[in-house]
């Protein structure tokens, strides 16, 4: 599903995506498809538009496991989320953009959520974000 999602975003100018799975070909988890395919698009959304257009965006997806979880980290070298924003992130109709209703990371928390994950962020300004999206393994 990653791998797809990558897919998507592969030809955007100025983005170079990285991906690290670790030698792992297969990790399954007990989730609906297109469910894990809208939280993957959506993070990997969101870290392309927090890089400046005069900007050579980075964008780097790692994937590691234990015996319990799986833990998919997507990283970029945006703008970053500014304190007073960390907050908020997670609630419907935030938004730091000009266009759009601020529900997708909402959203993601949710499907998260309810496969009994977690996603959690770290970000520092001028610097960029990490996601972390922990979900248990079958």
């Amino acid at each position: 599903v990653v791998k797809s999602s990558m897919n998507l975003f592969n030809d955007i100018k100025n983005i170079k995506l990285n991906a690290n799975f670790n030698n792992l070909d297969n990790v399954l988890v007990l989730a609906d498809k297109e469910k894990l395919l809208r939280v993957f698009n959506n993070l990997i959304k969101n870290a392309i538009q927090s890089i400046t257009d005069n900007q050579q965006g980075v964008i780097n997806i790692d994937i590691s496991t234990d015996k319990n979880d799986v833990l998919i980290k997507i990283s970029d070298n945006g703008k970053g989320i500014d304190d007073d924003m960390k907050v908020k992130l997670f609630e419907p109709n935030f938004t730091t953009k000009t266009s759009g209703m601020g529900l997708g990371l909402s959203i993601v928390k949710n499907i998260v959520n309810d496969i009994a994950g977690s996603i959690w962020f770290e970000s520092a300004l001028d610097k960029g974000t990490t996601f972390f999206v922990k979900l248990p393994v079958c």
